[in-house]
Formats: C-alpha cells, structure tokens, sequence
C-alpha cells in the first residue's frame, strides 16, 4: 500500500512539474508577443503622420507606459513560475512584488475624476498593506541571514 502511494505522489508530481513547464512556457510566449506589440504601438505613435507632432500625446503615453507596467509584470510572473519550476515553492516576496507592480500600475494610469474618493481611500489602504507585507517579508530575510 506504502509503495503504491509513494508512486502515485511520484507520478502526480512528475505531472506538475511538466504542468509548470508548459505554463512557463506559454507565459515567455506572451511576453515575447506583448513586447512586439509595445514596439509596433511606438512605433506607429512615434511616427504617425496624421497628427503632425513628432512627440507623443498624453493619451498615447498613459497607454504606452500601461503596456510597459503589464510587460514588467508578466516578467515578474515569469519569474515565479520558474522558482516554483525550479525549487517546489511559491515565493511569497514575488508574488508581493507582482502584485505591488500591478497596483502602482493602477495608480499611474488611474483616473481621479472617474471614482469614489472611497474607492481611492481603498486603493491607498491596499497599497500600505502591500508595502506592509513585503517590509516584514524582507525584515524576516535580514533577520534570518543574521542568525
């Protein structure tokens, strides 16, 4: 009975780890497509004709540099993926700093005049937190690797 569980817990992690290689792969995939798309969205900014200005428009920017935050975080999502591929385990200060890059890109692009200022107090509450946690994640390190 010992045996057969053994190989079923084996075999089940055999498929997850082929699982987490294929979900890596996929995600390098994407963000390879994203970073073609950013450079064929410049471009056309940059050089579009029918405006007749050589800088770009602050609409233009606020996507240009939204596509830039979701291309950090899918390299930041990429990583996670490879340490759980590679060590067996989620790394919570990762999934922290994914999530603090996600924020902030909400904040950047975010439209005041579109929300509830409760909402907003919201958002800030969400964001201390995540600074919060990722403060005591690192302060935990540091006080392991002086033990």
């Amino acid at each position: 009975m010992s045996k057969s569980i053994e190989k079923a817990v084996s075999t089940i992690h055999t498929i997850k780890k082929w699982m987490s290689f294929i979900v890596l792969i996929l995600m390098v995939v994407i963000v390879g497509i994203a970073i073609v798309e950013l450079g064929i969205l410049l471009y056309v900014d940059l050089f579009d004709p029918t405006d007749g200005v050589l800088f770009l428009e602050i609409d233009a920017l606020f996507r240009i540099f939204g596509f830039f935050f979701v291309i950090l975080i899918g390299f930041e999502l990429v990583e996670t993926v490879e340490m759980y591929f590679r060590n067996n385990v989620i790394h919570a200060e990762v999934v922290l700093l994914v999530a603090v890059i996600a924020v902030s890109r909400k904040v950047i692009l975010l439209d005041l005049e579109k929300y509830d200022p409760l909402a907003i107090i919201g958002l800030g509450i969400i964001i201390f937190s995540l600074g919060g946690c990722y403060w005591l994640i690192k302060m935990s390190f540091r006080n392991r690797v002086r033990a």
